[in-house]
This record gives structure tokens, C-alpha cells and sequence, in this order.
């Protein structure tokens, strides 16, 4: 199997599970020389079964736009265009930005158009809607690492954004399970909303850090991630975010 992304935060956590579990890997990543647009040269042997694209730009605040365009949408529309030219599987992670109601900025713009392309353009792919995914050693500037990595953090909207935080272990089986899915798109989702606000106050009962509620609503920030309940839900066992913090300190006083 191909995991492009393989690096990066869930793409990492992926690609350990997968050979946990006897299963060969080929990552590929741009921090590793390698382009998810090269995907070609890796399908013409006919071996791979199953391709995992998780390449992307992953923030709603990034102001790069025809960055976005060329790793979500031209990159994006080169992944699955070889995927269905040499008949493999392909399982994509789109996000809960891509819903309509949730999508904000040129991110969920591209997400919303991944959807739309793959449904139409191959036969054989699964789009997973993720999200707010955390868990241990966080991507950089996300919400959980300023939380873990700095004294005082700033709240917008007085930490009243609300989120479907969605443990990382739980992401993981999500992707797997969708190999043999033939839904064109499902929902990994802790269906459990909470505030931003309770998000941060759980990791100060382990750590402390200053919290500073701020009145202002960031540009391209969303009030309310909801999740599109008409998707196929994956049924999991979805851990909570009470139990998800646990673990990541659990696991920190067990690697320190």
C-alpha cells in the first residue's frame, strides 16, 4: 500500500499501524524527496493495492492560495486520475471543512471539489470526512500543540468555537476500514461537540498553562464544525476527548 503524506501527522500514525499489522508500506512524502504527483511511477507495476492519500495543505488559515490549489486540487485531481487508469483502491482524507455549512476558506474549498472530483472520476474511491483530529505529538500551530508547547494560550471567540475532536487511534481505523468500503464517502467523527473552551481546560488539568479568552472571531474560523449526519458514520468505538487527553499525558510521563 502507498501512503502519500507519510510524514505528517496522520500519515505517520497510518503507516505504523499498517506494518504493526504486517502490511508492506511505500510512503511518500515531499520531506523525503518524494511528490504525491509522481503516484504514476509507483502504480505501473500493478502491485500496489490500495493507495492512502493524505498530501495536503491542512489549515483553514493558511492565505496561500494557489499553493492549496496545486497540492488539494491539481495534485489531488493527478491521484486519482492514476488510481482509476490502474484499477487501485483509493481511500482520500477530506475533512469536516468540506461540508457546505462548515466550509470557510479556500481549504474547505478544496476539500469540497476532492469530494465532487473523486466521486465522479473514480469508480473505486472512499473519502473520509475527519475531524479536528488530535492526539500525541500534534501537527505544529494547531490547538492541542500550543496547548502542549506553550505558557499562555489565546481562546478566540472566548473559547466558544465547538468541535468534534477526534482521537487519533480512532482516525487510523477509520482509514483502514475504508479499504474495503464501497461508499464513496463516510465519517470519522467523535460525534461528542464540545467547546473549545472544555478542549483546553482538560489539558490544563494536566498541565498548566494560562488561558486567555479573547472576544475576536479569527478570519476563516467557523463557530460551529458540525458533522453531516447524512454520511455514513464508521461505527467505532470513538474515544472521548476526556480519555483522549488521558492518553496523550499518559503516554508523555511514559516517554519523559
Amino acid at each position: 500500500m502507498i501512503v502519500t503524506g507519510s510524514t505528517g501527522f496522520i500519515g505517520k500514525a497510518l503507516c505504523q499501524e499498517l506494518r504493526k499489522r504486517a502490511v508492506e508500506v511505500i510512503g511518500i512524502d515531499r520531506i523525503t524527496g518524494q511528490e504525491a504527483s509522481s503516484i504514476s511511477e509507483y502504480l505501473k507495476s500493478g502491485d500496489v493495492d490500495c493507495v492512502f492519500h493524505l498530501a495536503a495543505q491542512t489549515s483553514v488559515f493558511n492565505d496561500d492560495l494557489m499553493q492549496i490549489r496545486k497540492d488539494n486540487i491539481d495534485t489531488f485531481m493527478i491521484v486519482v486520475d492514476a488510481c482509476e487508469r490502474y484499477h487501485v483502491k483509493l481511500v482520500y482524507a477530506s475533512s469536516s471543512t468540506a461540508n457546505p455549512c462548515n466550509t470557510t476558506s479556500m481549504y474547505g474549498i478544496s476539500k469540497h471539489f476532492d469530494e465532487q472530483y473523486a466521486s465522479i472520476y473514480c469508480k473505486n474511491a472512499t473519502g473520509v470526512r475527519l475531524h479536528n483530529v488530535y492526539g500525541p505529538n500534534p501537527r505544529n500551530r494547531t490547538l492541542l500543540w500550543y496547548l502542549l508547547n506553550r505558557d499562555k494560550v489565546k481562546l478566540y471567540n472566548y473559547g466558544q468555537n465547538i468541535r468534534c475532536f477526534t482521537y487519533i487511534d480512532d482516525v487510523v481505523e477509520g482509514l483502514i476500514y475504508a479499504v474495503g468500503c464501497k461508499k464513496s464517502l463516510i465519517n470519522v467523527a467523535n460525534v461528542q461537540p464540545v467547546t473549545v473552551m472544555y478542549f483546553a481546560n482538560l489539558v490544563k488539568y494536566y498541565k498548566n498553562v494560562d488561558i486567555e479568552l479573547i472576544g475576536e472571531k479569527r478570519d476563516f474560523d467557523n463557530l460551529e464544525q458540525s458533522v453531516n449526519n447524512s454520511i455514513y458514520l464508521v461505527p467505532l468505538s470513538y474515544t472521548s476527548v476526556e480519555n483522549g487527553i488521558k492518553k496523550i499525558f499518559t503516554k508523555r510521563r511514559k516517554d519523559s
